[in-house]
Parts: C-alpha cells; structure tokens; sequence
C-alpha cells in the first residue's frame, strides 16, 4: 500500500508540476512552484464561477418548465462528456507510453500496483473536473430551491467519474489502435482528432446562440434520449429526488464493476496492449536520399518541424486556434449566412464580422503557440545542441519559425476571404494581413520567453508539457488580453488600428532584442 500511495503522489506531482526541490540553490524553482499552484486555483476558482453562472441561466429555464432537477443530470451528463473528450487522447501517453516506464517496471513493484497507481492518478485528476461542475451547480440550484439530500449528493460525486473513464481507456486505446495501424500514424492520428475537434466545435457552436428556455428544452429532450445509453444518469436523478436503497446499490455496483473488469483486463493483457499501441509500420520501398548541406538556420528549422510533427497531440494542441479559423470559414463557405447568424444569435453576419473580425483572427492567432513548450520539450536532450557550432539565437528563431510557418498561412487565408467577404477597402484589407501577423510574432516569441524562464524537464509524459505547464497557461491568457484590452477600450477605426498595428510591431522588436540577450544566456545556463 505504501509503494502505491507513493507512486500515486509521484504522478500527482507531475501532473501538476509541484515537485518540491529541497536543495537551497533551488529555492527558486520552489517559489515558481508556488506560483504555479496559486495561478491553477485562481483558474478553477473562474472556471468554477462559469459553471455556477451558466447552471443559474439553466435554472430559470427549468423553472419554467417544471423541471428544476433536470439541471443535475444535465451536469452529470456534461461532466462524463467532458471527462472522456480530455482523457481519449491521454489514456496512451498515461497507461502505456509513460516516460519512466522502464525505470517504474524495473523497480520491485507488482505492476497490479503500477497500474492501480495509474488509475488512481487519473481518477483523482477527473475527480477535480468533476467536482468542478457538480459543486457550482449545486449552489445555483440551492438559489433557486431547496435541496433533499445534500449529504448523498456530495458523496455521489465520488462516483461519477468511474464509468466515464472506463469509456475513455477504451475509446482510447480504440483510437491508438486504429491510428497504429497506418504506415504514418501520425496521419492517422491527424485525421482522427482534427475530426474530433470539429466535430466538437460545431455542436458549441450550435448552443452559443440558445436562450435559456431553449437551453432548458434542448437539455429535458437530452437527458431523456440519453437515459436510455446511459442509465446512471436517470438512477442519479431518482436518488437525489427520493432516496432509494436499491438504485443507491445499483448506482455503486455498476461503476465499481466495470472498473474491477477493466483493471483485470488491463492486468492481464497490458502487454500485448501495449505492443499493439507503440509497434512501428514502415514501407519496405525506403531509399537513402541524397545528402544536402543547408545553412545552421534550416537546418535546425528542419529538425524542429519533425520535432513538432513527431507527436500528433503536440500540433493538435498548440495550433487549435489555427484549426478553428479554418473551421470558420468552411462553415461560412458550407452554410448561408441567415444559417450561420442564426446559430451566433445575431442579426446580420457580415455586420457582426465588419466590426470584430480584426479581434477575431488576432484572438485565434494568439491562442495557437508552439513555443510555449519548445523548450520544455527538448528534455534532457537539449545539451546535444550545446556541442553543435551553432549560435543560441538561432535555435530560438528556428523555433519561432516553426509557430509562424502554420500561424502565417492560415492569417493569408482567413484575411483573404475575410477582406473579400466584407468588401474592405484597401486600408482595411492591408491591415486584416499585418495586425494579426504582428500578433503571430508576439505570441511566438512570448511563448519562448515564459518557457524560457519556467521549464520542465523531467516530464513523464509529452502531454503534461504540452497542455499542463505555466507558460502554455500565460501565454494563451497573456495574449487574449492583449488582444481584447485595445478592442475593448474604444471601437478602433483605420487610424487607431495603424497605431495598434505599430505598437505591437514595437513590443514584438522589444520582445525579440529581450530573446537575443537574456533569452540566448538563459538557453545558454539551460545545458
């Protein structure tokens, strides 16, 4: 029990990037720690107030309706989506790819207690998540009406999470399958998530323009249909309405068996599991091409693109903004306008994009860095640079240019059909192109600079660097700010964007001189 619990703390620790280093001249990497933790509270402490703000909304529709206890299973049914949308793609890199796993498989260590470890880990981890939702919701309910059995709704949380992770290891490991089996997996993977996320992004769309009676139908039809897939979610809502000994039974037993099945096969097949889900195809027609000799900058350009496009979670996650620009204009292209107006809940598209598509393209851009965790994931390979004759600003600008060779071509694309689309005039077209490329560059190059400053190196998994450090964090918050704040303060005409445009511009020059001096001895301390 004790090794379990211990290694269970281990991958907590990582998760969150808390390791607490007890060496003095490490004080500093304690304090950033710190840091971290109170910027992740601060960031559920709003998300939770989202949950609460949007579960008030959903309340005086339900009202309306007569049926305020739909809101719970509502909750219940966003939590388990939620939960299995962000573990699917998780569940290879956690169970059966993890970094330390020969070190962790070498120790004298049952590997029934590893893989518990795992499951604890990542039970814990969406047990947060879940709480997330369920509490918020909970006190806007409580606004509204009182509730029957607080105390067993709050016990009930712990289970909830169990089924859905069950479904997403096997989702998963369906998906890595499947992905596996392509000659390039990284295309195959490509496919699947890009799909996915489209997916994903279609059915938010669809609800941002819903009042909260609509909100309130769609959600009694939901659970209804639902139910009949996903019978916790009706037991759920029996017991906190009229307890009931025989649903609480079943509402426990269902959870806790499928999860035992799941360790027993996971226990006995792990290993042909995870053969499957790493093993290799390659084509058997391979020729050595021709040698070419390029200069230091393209070569490490070179380098880096198949860094970047080695792992597929690492593009699928750090160009998304990209992706859903993309997305936008196809559904704009797919679909008339009065279709697209009616589910934004506006009047007239063109009218609505004429007066914020400058904030539009900029928001996307900055929320889509591949520098952000460049250097975090260098590991401890990042010293084979060190005995190369290569200077340390090219390294970084080779890692700019990876994040500005997807961030450029989508901004071509999107200002084209955009200043086509509105009718801009030639001003306001030029300026679609340079405001958002000025945005590309700070986002680019504040992503390097945080990652710079706070590092991770000792990651087990690729995705804890690429989605759950601090300056992935900042640099989307940052950024979103930065856009948001001038567009906000006053409606900017063609003479206040040229003076936008410009400041950026300037903060971009500062921001690379800050690179090219401190960034290249900070890189430099890094080996």
């Amino acid at each position: 029990m004790s090794k379990f619990l211990l290694i269970t703390k281990i991958n907590l620790l990582n998760f969150f990037n808390l390791q607490k280093v007890n060496n003095s001249k490490y004080k500093s990497v304690n304090k950033r720690n710190y840091f971290r933790l109170i910027i992740l509270i601060a960031a559920f402490i709003y998300l939770a107030y989202y949950v609460y703000y949007l579960s008030y909304n959903l309340m005086e529709g339900l009202i309306s309706l007569n049926r305020p206890n739909l809101l719970f299973g509502m909750l219940f049914l966003i939590t388990s989506m939620f939960i299995i949308t962000s573990n699917i793609f998780k569940i290879k890199g956690i169970l059966f790819d993890f970094k330390d796993y020969d070190l962790l498989f070498s120790l004298p260590i049952k590997r029934n207690t590893i893989l518990l470890s795992k499951l604890a880990s990542l039970y814990i981890l969406n047990l947060i998540y879940t709480i997330l939702f369920m509490i918020p919701g909970y006190f806007a309910y409580t606004k509204f009406l009182e509730f029957s059995y607080p105390l067993l709704y709050f016990l009930l949380i712990f289970v909830i999470p169990i089924v859905p992770i069950v479904i997403s290891i096997i989702i998963g490991i369906i998906i890595s399958f499947i992905t596996s089996k392509f000659i390039n997996k990284k295309i195959g993977s490509y496919i699947v998530n890009i799909s996915l996320i489209i997916l994903f992004f279609f059915i938010t769309f669809k609800f941002d323009g819903m009042s909260n009676i609509d909100m309130a139908n769609y959600s009694s039809s939901s659970i209804s249909n639902i139910s009949n897939y996903y019978p916790l979610i009706d037991i759920f809502l029996r017991l906190i309405n009229n307890f009931n000994i025989i649903d609480l039974l079943v509402f426990l037993i269902i959870p806790v068996v499928m999860l035992l099945i799941m360790i027993m096969i996971l226990n006995i097949l792990y290993d042909k599991i995870r053969e499957g889900l790493i093993k290799n195809y390659t084509s058997d027609n391979y020729q050595i091409s021709k040698y070419q000799n390029n200069k230091p900058i393209v070569s490490l350009y070179k380098k880096e693109m198949k860094r970047f496009l080695s792992n597929p979670l690492y593009p699928i996650n750090t160009i998304f903004g990209c992706i859903l620009l993309i997305v936008m204009i196809l559904g704009i292209m797919i679909f008339n306008d009065n279709f697209i107006a009616k589910i934004l809940n506006i009047n007239e598209l063109s009218d609505f994009l004429q007066k914020q598509i400058l904030m539009i393209i900029s928001i996307f851009c900055v929320v889509s860095s591949t520098t952000s965790c460049a250097i975090s994931l260098e590991g401890k390979s990042l010293w084979i640079m060190r005995m190369l004759p290569i200077k340390g600003i090219n390294i970084l600008e080779s890692k700019i240019l990876v994040n500005l060779t997807f961030l450029i071509p989508t901004i071509i694309i999107s200002a084209s059909f955009f200043g086509i689309y509105l009718h801009l005039g030639l001003l306001d077209f030029i300026l679609l192109y340079l405001i958002p490329f000025a945005y590309a560059l700070f986002t680019s190059e504040l992503g390097l600079l945080l990652n710079l400053l706070d590092h991770k190196f000792d990651y087990t998994n690729e995705i804890q660097v690429i989605k759950q450090t601090l300056p992935v964090f900042l640099t989307i918050i940052i950024g979103i700010l930065f856009v948001i704040i001038p567009f906000t303060i006053e409606v900017l005409n063609t003479n206040n964007c040229i003076i936008l445009f410009l400041t950026v511009f300037i903060v971009d020059i500062i921001l690379f001189i800050v690179l090219k001096s401190y960034g290249v001895k900070k890189l430099n301390n890094l080996y």
